[in-house]
């Protein structure tokens, strides 16, 4: 038995967000409270119509990118999220009700868990080097950025794709610590076997059945928020 913070299902959500200034999501907020602020959800169809896609093909396609410091921009990536079911109430918030659930085995043969980090230099100094020490405690943008480098934070490292600025708070609204996301940096292939559970709104669960059906999924779990809701 594992406690309620490990969990055997990772959840890919279909409906959003999307940056109402049209640009890239990713590469502008620091928590969840910006994405709510700055985007929209994806319309329920266009929501639906992606979960079908991912269905169809047995594909979660490596599109996102993230900024990580002005000039450090990670590679192409898809990506999961280790909530517990209970929890995915607060996550459908910034991603909406539709979503796939994959089985864990399969997350971790094929992706890496996320690294979040707030680059706040004195909460450091004790481990830093002498170099490190003297940044200015001043917690500038600029400052950040001069101490991410110091840290070996640049394109040629490896673990930028797998770097998540942010804050650390006890308000889900003000982090991303939250999410637990796992990252793939090529597109993910599955077989149905892989898919543990999929997510819709209840008036839509007779639908998504006989999608999967069509598409030879067999022992699916659809689940509705209502029951999730009541959990």
């Amino acid at each position: 038995m594992k406690p309620r913070f490990y969990s055997n299902i990772y959840w890919h959500f279909t409906g959003g967000p999307v940056s109402k200034d049209g640009s890239v999501v990713w590469h502008n907020y620091r928590c969840l409270r910006e994405v709510k602020e700055n985007t929209f959800l994806r319309q329920p169809k266009e929501a639906m119509e992606n979960l079908k896609n991912i269905i169809q093909t047995k594909v979660l396609q490596a599109t996102s990118t993230e900024k990580v410091l002005e000039s450090v921009i990670t590679d192409k990536f898809c990506c999961v999220c280790d909530i517990p079911l209970k929890d995915l109430t607060f996550h459908r918030q910034y991603y909406g009700d539709y979503g796939i659930g994959f089985n864990s085995k399969k997350i971790h043969e094929n992706f890496h868990p996320v690294l979040y980090f707030e680059p706040h230099p004195t909460k450091m100094m004790k481990t830093m080097p002498n170099q490190v020490r003297n940044v200015n405690k001043d917690i500038s943008n600029e400052n950040i950025q001069s101490f991410l480098h110091k840290l070996g934070i640049t394109k040629e490292n490896p673990l930028v794709n797998f770097l998540k600025i942010t804050h650390f708070d006890t308000d889900y609204d003000d982090t991303f610590y939250g999410e637990r996301e796992w990252r793939c940096l090529e597109n993910f292939r599955f077989v149905e076997q892989d898919v543990e559970a999929i997510i819709v709104p209840k008036s839509e669960v007779n639908d998504i059945q006989g999608f999967l059906k069509e598409h030879g999924y067999r022992n699916i779990s659809v689940l509705s928020w209502d029951l999730i809701e009541n959990i």
